[in-house]
């Protein structure tokens, strides 16, 4: 272990914000020409580890700062691949260690396994550009791959999805097999679509200022977007809204509500979609 690899180490706990966590790399001795460290903490008047003392999180961060710290400055450009690197962080770590990793990704790729929305969520905002493969468990085993569930995408592309795939296979249920068949199609396609257009609220409609999965509530360059909101968009949104709650609880079995057709359900996304476009066009 080196100074420069010392000095690489603490650069990291900066980028990954964690400057407050007292902690520095001390020389021990020296065995066969090398340098041995070890981990302690800052001017700490007992002599304990820092393992009783940190957090798990607390943990992670320094081993991640001290993985980066040894790789970083290899001659050799190799990928990255992490874990659930958040596991275990609090929020303010969890989007400093993302942004880190936005940035190592400039320069090489950068592999990502994990299951929290909110990662996901910030990765896409922080990157230009990021590819996901959504990897379930299906009743033959883990491992299988396919696309990003529909609340893991940005609300247009996966109105389309549902559009162009969902909607048509309910349709040719409902006109082969009758409304028996096409039922849990529907109820599933009018559940998926109120939570678009929650996320079309987040996204769209209040311009992306506040996500339910991010810290940060984001004003700058956007919230002068929020008076371009009409009267009009209120009542769609809400219209919509409306419509596709009653799918999410039990009604009255004297006055059940029936499923939309596949028609009815194909005008609404149209309707949504037409909507959506217009919206961002327009000028503040």
């Amino acid at each position: 272990m080196t100074d420069a690899y010392v000095k690489r180490f603490n650069q990291e706990l900066t980028s990954l914000g964690a400057t407050r966590l007292r902690v520095e790399l001390v020389k021990t001795k020296a065995q066969k020409g090398k340098s041995l460290h070890r981990l302690q903490l800052k001017s700490a008047e007992h002599n304990v580890s820092v393992e009783s003392i940190l957090s798990e999180g607390e943990r992670r961060i320094i081993s991640l700062a001290a993985f980066l710290a040894d790789v970083i400055d290899k001659p050799y450009i190799a990928p990255f691949i992490f874990d659930d690197p958040i596991s275990s962080l609090d929020q303010t770590w969890e989007e400093k260690t993302i942004e880190r990793l936005v940035a190592l990704s400039q320069t090489r790729q950068v592999i990502v396994f994990t299951h929290r929305l909110s990662m996901l969520g910030m990765l896409s905002e922080k990157a230009d550009e990021i590819h996901t493969i959504h990897i379930r468990q299906e009743p033959w085993g883990a491992g299988e791959s396919g696309e990003v569930p529909l609340y893991g995408k940005k609300p247009e592309s996966a109105l389309k999805n549902l559009q162009g795939e969902r909607v048509s296979q309910a349709r040719k249920i409902y006109d082969e097999l009758g409304q028996e068949a096409y039922y849990p199609l529907a109820k599933a396609i009018c559940s998926d679509l109120r939570i678009l257009t929650e996320r079309i609220v987040e996204c769209v409609f209040l311009a992306d200022v506040i996500q339910r999965h991010r810290r940060a509530v984001n004003t700058q360059g956007k919230i002068h977007q929020l008076a371009k909101i009409s009267i009009a968009d209120c009542d769609l949104i809400e219209e919509i809204m409306t419509k596709y709650s009653c799918y999410e609880h039990s009604q009255s079995s004297e006055a059940p509500v029936e499923l939309p057709t596949p028609d009815e359900l194909n005008a609404d996304i149209t309707k949504i979609l037409v909507w959506h476009n217009e919206f961002s066009k327009r000028a503040a």
